[in-house]
């Protein structure tokens, strides 16, 4: 059980707010910064350019309760989101997130449940089958969707954590890989071109190859986050060409583009475009670290100040 303190240590700063007042976590965070003790109250903004923030609702009827639920469920979409993840996925998600947050499933639990359905999509892939790597396709874009109910969960209920940071970052990676992978051997069973698993095999080598790269360096910063990871954040902060062409290399639009594929009978020319993809991303990874040992030998060099 947890201890409740009757009144603030001496010398703490304290936040105040209403019982049914449900507040932006903005909001809440800008208090960190004010100066001595706060009252917030209904109407109370996030910061200035916090996207998806609401005005603090105090619940007192089933209205002000649904309207409060709206905008809550409403901020936790992302600016970083791609094109398929704002106009379909997010739809999908929040909705299962307002009836799995009220379950006893933990948003864990549920990232263990999400690989679970982007492993046997890649299984079906590998059967070699119109249909069956067409289904597989289709789970492998249901988990797509899925994957933001855990991250929403976790959000929305703080019961964000490390582990939970890992678990949906490493099980997008292996349900990735493992739809590659079953792509081409299925595609191999259906017409014997060695040509697919080579595409495969160079998909998932060069995949994996510089997922461990980015864990290594996710490590030892102690997140489990791939958006901390520097090629992650060039992107987000890219403007012009790069920024309007940037959301089609986002998880979200790619295994979208892949369910597609799959419907008109083309996987094979889509595995091999990915293949090529993989190989930049490599590259694109290994400059990164690159340039993060030029910039720490220098500062090793740098005189101390």
């Amino acid at each position: 059980m947890l201890d409740v303190l009757e009144r603030p240590p001496d010398g703490a700063r304290t936040v105040k707010l209403g019982a049914s007042l449900v507040v932006h976590r903005g909001a809440l965070a800008e208090c960190a910064t004010a100066d001595g003790d706060v009252t917030l109250q209904t109407g109370a903004l996030p910061p200035e350019g916090t996207p998806f923030g609401f005005a603090a609702v105090d619940v007192v009827d089933s209205a002000s309760a649904r309207r409060a639920e709206r905008a809550l469920f409403r901020s936790l979409r992302k600016p970083q989101d791609g094109w398929t993840a704002r106009w379909l996925n997010r739809y999908v998600s929040l909705t299962l997130s307002r009836f799995l947050v009220k379950t006893p499933f933990s948003p864990n639990q549920i990232s263990v449940g999400i690989l679970a359905i982007g492993l046997y999509g890649a299984w079906l892939a590998a059967q070699g089958s119109y249909w069956s790597m067409l289904t597989g396709a289709f789970l492998f874009q249901a988990q797509s969707i899925l994957d933001g109910c855990d991250g929403e969960m976790s959000r929305v209920s703080y019961r964000g954590s490390l582990l939970g940071e890992w678990l949906d970052t490493i099980g997008d990676d292996v349900t990735n890989y493992a739809f590659f992978a079953g792509t081409a051997v299925g595609l191999h069973a259906k017409t014997g071109s060695n040509l697919y698993l080579l595409a495969g095999a160079i998909t998932v080598g060069s995949g994996v190859t510089a997922s461990l790269i980015e864990y290594r360096y996710l490590a030892k910063i102690g997140s489990g986050d791939l958006l901390k990871y520097p090629t992650s954040q060039t992107a987000s902060n890219s403007t012009g060409l790069l920024a309007a062409i940037a959301p089609l290399f986002k998880r979200d639009t790619f295994v979208f583009l892949t369910l597609i594929a799959a419907a008109l009978d083309l996987l094979g020319p889509m595995l091999v475009v990915f293949a090529a993809a993989a190989v930049g991303i490599l590259a694109n990874v290994l400059g990164a670290e690159a340039k993060m040992a030029r910039e720490r030998r220098a500062a090793a060099a740098s005189p101390p100040s």
